[in-house]
């Protein structure tokens, strides 16, 4: 391609989407762009739309064997990149009443006078050190999803979820879930903008952190992880009912936003023009109906060794 992102610029506008919990983490404070009203409005609704998919998805909030750990009066869960509007912590919350949830994102979570009593949220940059603002060995359940754009596939990102693993108590669980950014039975016109997508989140010579790669990253930690189950659940593009339509329009909406950023990587001439990305946008949905497009939804969770600090 001719016009190509900067770093820099790419992950600008990354943050301004910020369309799923793990967008909202990727990167320092001094970035950020400014979001107004209608932005913040729309952003909110993708969270609880995305929460409510995953959840009807698995028929459940989780994957780990996790009812045990949480039900003991004082146990602790911690939500990385929970989001403005912290949906699936607080709806853990309200599930398990006797734990301690701690939410953690770059930004601050609205509405917090009617979250759960037992919910507490801190404003961090998670690529930072997480250390000693939270304390080792002293939660029973890490949950991560959705950060597709804050990792890359190096050393760094190793150093981090070894962090992650430190913070767990020992027969505690950690789980990630991550969507596979290449479409399976997809069209042309979509499988560029998925391959846009992929190009704007990292590069074309760069691994990225996604689904096919979240069995891996626990694996790297054998010697501390344990028990480690990973599978993945197919999901419909623009067909098959409920899930379709809901996926229709999360992708919608999300690729409208990052509309610019993925014009440099699509068969377009010219400058950027909405209508014309629209149009091959919607010709793109099109072909998933057509195709019966679907993508793969990955979850990996693995258990800390060593024996648990109580009796479950």
């Amino acid at each position: 391609m001719g016009n190509q992102l900067s770093k820099k610029a790419r992950k600008r506008l990354l943050k301004k989407s910020r369309t799923g919990q793990d967008t909202s983490s990727s990167g320092s404070s001094s970035d950020m762009m400014p979001m107004n009203y209608d932005d913040v409005l729309l952003e909110a609704a993708q969270y609880q739309e995305q929460h409510y998919l995953i959840k009807h998805l698995f028929q459940s909030n989780t994957k780990a064997p996790i009812d045990g750990l949480l039900s003991v009066p004082g146990s602790q869960c911690l939500d990385i990149g929970c989001g403005i509007t912290a949906t699936w912590i607080q709806d853990m919350a309200a599930e398990y009443p006797n734990a301690l949830f701690t939410g953690v994102d770059l930004l601050t979570v609205a509405n917090q006078q009617h979250i759960p009593r037992n919910c507490e949220f801190k404003t961090l940059d998670i690529l930072c050190p997480l250390l000693p603002t939270l304390v080792p060995e002293s939660f029973d359940f890490i949950y991560q999803r959705f950060m597709f754009n804050t990792y890359e596939m190096n050393d760094a990102r190793k150093k981090k979820f070894r962090e992650f693993v430190q913070l767990l108590k020992p027969g505690g669980y950690i789980e990630l879930v991550e969507p596979d950014f290449i479409p399976r039975q997809a069209g042309p016109k979509y499988t560029s903008l998925c391959y846009a997508l992929i190009n704007l989140v990292g590069t074309e010579k760069k691994e990225i952190y996604h689904g096919p790669v979240v069995h891996q990253c626990l694996v790297e930690m054998a010697d501390q992880l344990q028990d480690i189950r990973t599978d993945y659940t197919s999901m419909p593009v623009c067909w098959g009912g409920y899930i379709g339509k809901m996926l229709y329009q999360f992708f919608n909406a999300l690729l409208k936003q990052l509309s610019q950023g993925l014009w440099l990587w699509l068969p377009l001439e010219g400058d950027y023009d909405e209508k014309v990305f629209n149009n091959y946008l919607d010709s793109a949905f099109n072909e998933c109906v057509e195709y019966k497009t679907y993508i793969n939804l990955h979850w990996v969770y693995a258990k800390k060794c060593g024996a648990p600090t109580y009796s479950t």
